[in-house]
């Protein structure tokens, strides 16, 4: 049974679509509702985090004892002078171009080559209109074509239900 030969109301394939298109979003709707959710819990107060945990410091370090005091500066970078120039190494060569040696070719050869090269050059036969004709003659008796042709109908032509 052919999709085509259904008999279904064109309404209700609609509301069917449109049904779907809802859940789709809807539930594109409720992700984006998450992901917002999770990044506000993410950017929580920082400043708030990082006042508490600069007073557990504090009290960490008078219960250790510490002295809080600033700490001491960093040191001066040294003055670096530029590193000594790189040895240079000497220049090789590239690689060097071989000589080729041709083949010979021996007499049977030569006469093969000059064989084939006078073919290729040669007149080629003209198919006349007519043999075009006979090529379509035979190949639409034959009964494979028959099925090609009910085929290609099938395809190309109408379809049943405007038939």
């Amino acid at each position: 049974m052919m999709l085509a030969e259904i008999d279904i109301n064109p309404n209700v394939i609609i509301v069917f679509v449109a049904m779907i298109i809802a859940g789709f979003k809807a539930l594109i709707e409720k992700r984006n509702q998450q992901n917002k959710a999770t990044q506000a819990e993410d950017e929580g107060d920082y400043e708030g985090l990082y006042e508490a945990y600069e007073a557990e410091l504090a009290a960490q370090r008078q219960q250790l004892q510490i002295p809080t005091t600033t700490p001491p500066p960093l040191p001066t970078p040294i003055q670096v002078s530029a590193p000594p120039p790189l040895p240079t190494s000497p220049q090789v060569p590239g690689p060097q171009p071989r000589e080729v040696e041709l083949p010979t070719l021996s007499a049977a050869e030569e006469a093969a080559l000059d064989r084939f090269n006078s073919r290729s050059n040669g007149p080629r036969k003209k198919l006349s209109p007519l043999s075009t004709k006979a090529r379509v003659k035979d190949h639409l008796s034959s009964p494979t074509a028959a099925r090609e042709a009910l085929l290609l109908a099938e395809i190309l032509g109408p379809p049943k239900a405007l038939k």
